[in-house]
């Protein structure tokens, strides 16, 4: 990657709110063990940047989705421990082996295919988390003696070990009786098999709402990035999370509108007045969807804009005061909590939530990382 950019649109990364974020939540649990969520390349943000950076700061434990994100981690040179919390296929286990990465189980069916498929090649142990279906119903067993006949076929496996046992809040961000069912089910679940080192149910809502002792890890992921997963949780936390993301360009152009003249695709957006328009290097294939027609973007003086007409693939533009220059930088999504360009304000305009809204920035949009004075660059086009 390069850590050079030619373009105006960018996302800054301040790495040192995710150190904030880590060290509150870490405060309310702190004889837990800190589970970075990194999927889906750090939320958008990174992978890599993120967990060299969360490993300078104490983290030793990091969550992916796929066996593809965690071997990208390992040929990086990230060390500490790295849990693929979707099922990888039984066949890939022993490139699980070969670079030391924990996996999920989800049934007996899936362990007996793993260990038909472990070759003497790579003379090491794969760790093993169980998946437990608690009420989410997307992966993991909820039988009991399924589960114990599971931990005996990990543990008569010299190959295996057995490590974790976990599962996934399906609305802890929402207030209702729902959130104390599944954990109710999963304590009874778990207590009735053998406990291992690592039990966890625990994700970012879950983190910030259930403060107990039963669990020994928990799964941090867009918390980590500085974000509420519901007004809900945001009222009833004590932690406050702060912002990492800040997505912002720069005019590149200017133009007259005359009154009756259309704008963009379709000429939609009619003048009903001479205005002045503005020109932004930033469109839907940066991740600006073209959903966000309307919605106001936020001149450096505190003005704010609307975006007039159909957003392009490269651009959209906005109408502007007089006195709006090229080069006058735009925020489209601000890293202050309480602006209206915030990263819930944005996504909730996108009819969306603030997970989408990060993924969606694209590759090409260069991540400018920010920490202790220092900063960095990385420009996954430039490789």
């Amino acid at each position: 990657m390069s850590e050079k950019y030619y373009r105006h649109t960018k996302v800054d990364v301040d790495l040192e709110a995710l150190q904030h974020n880590y060290k509150a939540i870490q405060y309310l649990h702190p004889a837990k063990t800190f589970i970075a969520v990194i999927k889906a390349n750090a939320y958008g943000l990174g992978s890599v940047t993120v967990a060299e950076y969360m490993s300078e700061i104490g983290v030793e434990f990091f969550a992916v989705a796929t066996l593809d994100e965690a071997i990208e981690l390992r040929m990086h040179g990230i060390r500490e421990k790295i849990l693929v919390m979707g099922v990888i296929r039984p066949e890939d286990i022993n490139k699980a082996i070969q670079h030391r990465i924990a996996v999920t189980a989800p049934n007996l069916e899936w362990i007996t295919s793993a260990k038909s498929h472990v070759k003497e090649k790579y003379d090491k142990e794969v760790w093993v988390h169980i998946k437990v279906n608690s009420g989410m119903n997307r992966l993991g067993t909820s039988d009991t003696d399924e589960i114990s006949r599971m931990i005996e076929e990990i543990e008569s496996f010299d190959r295996f070990i057995y490590e974790g046992i976990f599962s996934h809040f399906s609305s802890a961000d929402v207030d209702s009786a729902v959130n104390d069912r599944e954990y109710s089910k999963f304590k009874e679940i778990t207590g009735k098999v053998r406990r291992p080192e690592y039990v966890h149910i625990q994700n970012s809502p879950g983190a910030l709402r259930v403060v107990d002792d039963y669990c020994d890890a928990l799964r941090v992921g867009i918390s980590l990035y500085g974000y509420y997963t519901s007004p809900f949780i945001k009222d009833i936390s004590r932690v406050e999370l702060k912002p990492s993301v800040k997505l912002s360009t720069k005019v590149m152009d200017m133009h007259v509108l005359n009154e009756g003249e259309g704008l963009s695709y379709g000429l939609e957006y009619e003048a009903v007045q001479d205005e002045k328009i503005a020109t932004l290097p930033i469109g839907y294939a940066d991740g600006l969807s073209r959903s966000m027609t309307g919605y106001r973007v936020k001149l450096e003086d505190g003005t704010e804009c609307l975006i007039a007409g159909k957003i392009c693939m490269d651009s959209c533009m906005i109408s502007v005061p007089d006195d709006t220059a090229v080069g006058d930088k735009v925020i489209i999504i601000s890293n202050d909590t309480y602006s209206s360009q915030s990263m819930e304000a944005y996504s909730e305009y996108a009819g969306t939530i603030s997970y989408e809204s990060l993924v969606r920035i694209s590759r090409r949009v260069p991540r400018v990382y920010h920490a202790a004075g220092n900063g960095h660059v990385n420009n996954e086009v430039l490789k």
